[in-house]
């Protein structure tokens, strides 16, 4: 039998991956000689930019030197060169070309903006992309290859009056095949499920239905790719809440007008569609008792991976998606460390939490993080210990020069001489009012042990620092997967209570000295965060950006919470 197209084009991917595997398996061998003739590359590469002549990047020959020459900033001290670089200045931050910046959520604050060079770029393209597929061919059956993945992706742009672009990195494929956006159409859907309607969509599109609608039609799915598996949680909870519609849908070939979409994109979709009376058939079928349990596998009898960053803090989407919609068996992939700003580590294998540390990917340097503000104690990966957790200062392929991350991860092992790491907190989420200093980790620690205590069937959660009373206390907002209307509130206080010294001791001695008062705990009504989410990318966020708020960070977000719990009865 002949190969379809998109089994010829797994395979081509796959070898490239491996390649790209065997590579970076090489580098893991001696990865402070590729990390530092990186950086030595970059410094002479960038010697002539205006940022390189400030800090003399030119008499910069060591690492040490490096250290002692180059300050390390955080992005406010750098956005007056970017505002330069948007309006078209060039050999300001970097003397590489590029004509594009990404673009962070801005879920906190104003939205921050990273250069994209070609570099940067390939980066982006083996690590969280080709490295997967290397990774699928090495442990997963082949079958994977027969067909394609449902891809929550998404990327959209706005083009500045200098003639570059801002949004995100997705959203530029087009501009650099032949073709253009035809040709990236056919070529996207030999391996995901969805038209470029649904990965490069335009406004007052309603992107969750073309995502999942297409992935519907093929029977033959073989997994799933997203960015966070929260973002996997949302669009396979779009399914359960709309199956009846989009079932008519696919059995009628036709677009709900419950869909909103400007008129040329649905024309345009509706000549990529027919009549699938069949499919609709099997599907009704698979949902005949309701979505109760684990379907997944209902809907794509070949379903066999996810990939997306699904570990860390996102464990609670890890086993909602194992327990309600995937069930076991399930291949993943969890991405490594990475950002806007560059990549830092790619996944340890299949089902493995760890990442390894990418010596060509950037140079990192890693601040203990019990070490604050003091920088002389920065190190590079030839000294980390394993066990301890450090912050994040990185040195990109895109001009961000001894940028602090504010990203804390912990080394875990070693694979070869590199080290192994799992990301562990946003330094800059820490809450800290009487200096506890409670990380997310320790929050999620707290609500996951209370809930299973309390038999709570746990959906999400976020904490206020709230300051407005005195002793100023943490506030719980749990957000349980069905109402909860009757509650042993007192003794879910205390439980909170409990669990919460246990993750940050201090916290205990902060309440024994009368610095912080016992925290207080509420119910939000079920699918809160899911509306949060709706709500900003009404507002221009990407959904494939947004994470989950485990810290209310401003009013807007307390507001929104505090206006969403429910009026749980005491029992």
């Amino acid at each position: 039998m002949a190969k379809s197209q998109t089994q010829i084009t797994n395979e081509q991917t796959a070898a490239m991956g491996m390649d790209i595997l065997s590579s970076f398996r090489e580098e893991t061998k001696h990865p402070m000689e590729c990390t530092t003739a990186l950086l030595l590359k970059l410094l002479d590469d960038n010697k002539d930019t205006e940022y390189g002549r400030k800090y003399g990047f030119r008499d910069i020959k060591t690492v040490e030197d490096y250290q002692k020459k180059v300050p390390v900033v955080v992005y406010d001290d750098i956005a007056p060169y970017l505002e330069r670089m948007m309006d078209g200045e060039k050999n300001v931050l970097t003397a590489y070309e590029f004509e594009h910046f990404n673009e962070t959520s801005g879920t906190v604050g104003v939205p921050k903006v990273v250069p994209m060079t070609e570099m940067q770029t390939d980066v982006f393209s083996k690590y969280n992309h080709l490295l997967m597929y290397g990774l699928l061919d090495e442990n997963v059956e082949h079958d994977w290859m027969n067909g394609r993945a449902f891809c929550t992706s998404s990327g959209t742009y706005r083009t500045l009056p200098s003639g570059l672009t801002v949004g995100e990195a997705s959203s530029k494929m087009a501009d650099h095949i032949k073709g253009g956006k035809v040709a990236l159409d056919a070529m996207i859907r030999t391996m995901y499920t969805s038209p470029l309607e649904g990965l490069s969509p335009e406004d007052g599109v309603d992107n969750k239905y073309i995502h999942t609608r297409f992935a519907l039609m093929d029977r033959e799915v073989r997994g799933l790719i997203t960015g966070f598996y929260s973002v996997a949680v949302i669009f396979l909870h779009y399914i359960e809440t709309h199956f009846d519609l989009l079932i008519h849908d696919i059995e009628t070939g036709t677009i709900s007008d419950e869909i909103e979409m400007p008129d040329h994109v649905r024309e345009s979709l509706l000549t990529k569609i027919e009549p699938m009376p069949e499919r609709a058939k099997e599907l009704r079928e698979a949902f005949r008792e309701g979505t109760e349990g684990p379907w997944v596998k209902k809907v794509w009898p070949h379903f066999s991976y996810l990939s997306g960053a699904g570990g860390d803090g996102f464990e609670i989407y890890d086993r909602d998606l194992k327990d309600n919609y995937t069930g076991p068996g399930i291949s993943n992939i969890y991405s490594g460390v990475t950002a806007s700003e560059g990549l830092w580590s790619v996944p340890a294998g299949i089902n493995d939490f760890d990442s390894i540390i990418a010596p060509s990917a950037a140079f990192v340097e890693f601040l203990p993080v019990e070490a604050g503000d003091d920088f002389s104690q920065c190190i590079t990966l030839d000294k980390l210990e394993e066990g301890k957790t450090y912050e994040l200062i990185i040195t990109n392929l895109s001009g961000f020069w001894r940028y602090r991350m504010s990203d804390a991860v912990k080394v875990t092992g070693f694979y070869n001489k590199t080290p192994k790491v799992q990301f562990m907190y946003r330094v800059n989420r820490t809450i800290n009012l009487a200096e506890e200093k409670t990380t997310e980790k320790a929050l999620q620690i707290t609500v996951e042990n209370t809930a299973k205590e309390m038999g709570i069937e746990l959906a999400d959660f976020t904490v206020y620092p709230n300051t407005d009373v005195s002793p100023n206390r943490y506030d719980f907002l749990i957000e349980p997967k069905k109402d909860i209307r009757e509650f042993d509130l007192e003794k879910l206080r205390e439980c909170v209570f409990k669990y919460l010294c246990e993750a940050n001791p201090v916290y205990y001695d902060c309440y024994e000295d009368s610095w912080l008062d016992k925290p207080e705990v509420y119910f939000l009504q079920p699918e809160t965060q899911f509306l949060y989410r709706d709500m900003m990318v009404m507002r221009g966020a990407s959904m494939n950006q947004l994470k989950p708020v485990r810290v209310i960070m401003n009013e807007r977000q307390r507001r929104f919470f505090y206006g969403l719990r429910m009026d749980t009865v005491q029992i």
